[in-house]
C-alpha cells in the first residue's frame, strides 16, 4: 500500500475519535452522570404479556439487509456463548450462559470478549412495549390519548463505520482497524413503532448512530400494504433507515451537537467529521421475535458487552438501554426530539429557541411536541382542512 504520512494517520485518529467517541477508561457509558437517577426513578420495564407480544408480532417490521450482510443474530446463542467473560474480581467463564452475564449485570469493570463461531447464527429480534402520553398539548374537551411504542432491537456481532467514509479518511484508518469490524456488538440498532390509542401505527423512530430520528406516517414513511413498515441495515454500520428499494446515501453525524444538527436540518454545512451511511437493500431477514425484561443484561449490562481495543470509540458496548443520553431517556423525549424534517424551517426555528433559553437537552423534544400531535391529528383526518406544519 502507498505510503501514508503522519498527519494522515493522526487525522483518521482524530476522526475515530470524533466519530465513535469513548468512555473514561476503565469505564463505559452506563457512568454517564444522571443514569443511575434516572432508572432508579425509572425501573425497567418487565418483559411483554401473551397480549402484547400478539401486539409486537402483528406490528414487526420487515428489515431489508445489504449484499453480504450478516443479518441480526441471537444475543445469547451465537455471541454471548462464543467467547469469555472476565468479571471485575478477575474471575474468567468460557462461554457463559444468560445467568452467567446477568450475575455480573451490574459490574462495571466486567468485559466480555466475542469469539466468533462458525455455526450459522438464528436471527432473533428482540421486542419490547411500553406505554406514553408523548406530552401532548392539553386540549378541551378530549382526554389525553395513550400510544404503545413496540420497540424491535437488532443485535449485530460486529459494527463498522458508515460505508460513505471519504477515501481519505479510509485509507489511514485500514492500517490500524479493521472499518468493518470497528466494535463488537451492534444492539443500539432499535425500531420503534407508535401505536395510537386506536391501534394504528403513526409514527415510527429509528435509532441512527447516537442519535434517533422520527417519522410520521403519511409524511415522511409510510406502510406496506399489511401495514408493517420497510426498513433497510446500512452497509457496515448497520444503522437503520426507512426502506428504499435501490441504492440510497444517507446523511450520518456522529452526535447531534449544533453544528451538526444544522447540518442535518438542513441549515448547515457538513461538519468535517462526518460521513454518510448508504443502503441498498439486497433481501429481508426471516427473524424470530424474544422478549426479554428490561433488567435483563442485554440492556441494562453496567461492563462491556465486547473486546476492549486499543482506539476510542473500538470497545464493546454497555447495554442496549444506554442508547442516548440521561435527559433523553424518557420515551416522550427520544421520539420527540427525533421528530424534524430536513428544510423544515419551523424545526429550525424552535431548535434555536429551545438552545437560547438555555433549556435541558429536552428542551427541544418539549418544543416539538405541539406540531408533532398537530401535524398527526392532521394526517389522520388525510389532510382535509388542514396542512402540515
Amino acid at each position: 500500500m502507498r505510503h501514508v504520512s503522519t498527519i494522515g494517520r493522526l487525522a483518521g485518529l482524530l476522526l475515530v475519535c470524533a466519530w465513535a467517541g469513548s468512555a473514561a477508561a476503565g469505564s463505559t457509558f452506563s457512568q454517564y452522570p444522571g443514569f443511575a437517577e434516572y432508572f432508579a426513578a425509572n425501573p425497567p420495564a418487565e418483559a411483554a404479556g401473551q397480549a402484547d407480544r400478539v401486539l409486537a408480532r402483528r406490528h414487526a417490521p420487515r428489515f431489508h439487509l445489504p449484499a453480504g450482510h450478516e443479518g441480526p443474530i441471537d444475543f445469547y446463542r451465537d455471541y454471548i456463548a462464543h467467547g469469555y467473560l472476565i468479571a471485575g474480581d478477575g474471575v474468567r467463564i468460557d462461554g457463559p450462559t444468560a445467568s452467567d452475564l446477568n450475575r455480573y449485570r451490574d459490574d462495571v469493570r466486567a468485559e466480555f470478549t466475542h469469539v466468533p463461531g462458525a455455526a450459522e447464527p438464528r436471527p432473533v429480534v428482540y421486542g419490547m412495549v411500553e406505554r406514553t402520553g408523548l406530552w401532548a398539548p392539553p386540549e378541551p374537551d378530549r382526554e389525553a390519548e395513550e400510544f404503545t411504542v413496540v420497540s424491535y432491537h437488532l443485535a449485530f456481532r460486529v459494527s463498522g463505520l458508515p460505508a460513505g467514509l471519504s477515501v481519505a479518511a479510509a485509507i489511514p484508518l485500514r492500517l490500524v482497524a479493521d472499518l468493518d469490524d470497528w466494535h463488537q456488538l451492534d444492539h443500539y440498532t432499535a425500531a420503534f413503532v407508535v401505536l395510537a390509542g386506536d391501534g394504528r401505527p403513526v409514527a415510527l423512530t429509528l435509532q441512527q448512530h447516537n442519535y434517533l430520528r422520527t417519522h410520521l406516517v403519511g409524511e415522511s414513511v409510510k406502510l406496506g400494504p399489511d401495514g408493517r413498515f420497510d426498513i433497510d441495515v446500512a452497509i457496515r454500520s448497520n444503522e437503520l433507515y426507512p426502506h428504499n428499494p435501490g441504492r440510497a446515501v444517507r446523511r450520518a453525524v456522529r452526535f447531534l451537537d449544533h453544528d451538526a444538527r444544522a447540518f442535518m436540518m438542513g441549515f448547515g454545512e457538513r461538519p468535517l467529521m462526518s460521513a454518510d451511511d448508504i443502503t441498498h437493500p439486497d433481501r429481508t431477514v426471516d427473524y424470530a421475535l424474544a422478549f426479554l425484561p428490561g433488567s435483563d443484561a442485554f440492556y441494562s449490562f453496567h461492563g462491556h458487552l465486547g473486546e476492549r481495543r486499543g482506539l476510542p470509540g473500538r470497545d464493546g458496548p454497555p447495554g442496549a438501554r444506554y442508547n442516548t443520553l440521561p435527559e433523553l431517556k424518557p420515551l416522550p423525549a427520544q421520539i420527540l426530539d427525533g421528530y424534524w424534517r430536513e428544510g423544515n424551517e419551523g424545526d429550525w426555528a424552535r431548535y434555536l429557541s429551545s438552545r437560547e433559553n438555555g433549556s435541558d437537552r429536552a428542551g427541544f423534544a418539549r418544543a416539538q411536541a405541539a406540531v408533532f400531535h398537530r401535524n398527526l391529528d392532521c394526517l389522520r383526518r388525510e389532510r382535509k382542512g388542514c396542512a402540515l406544519q
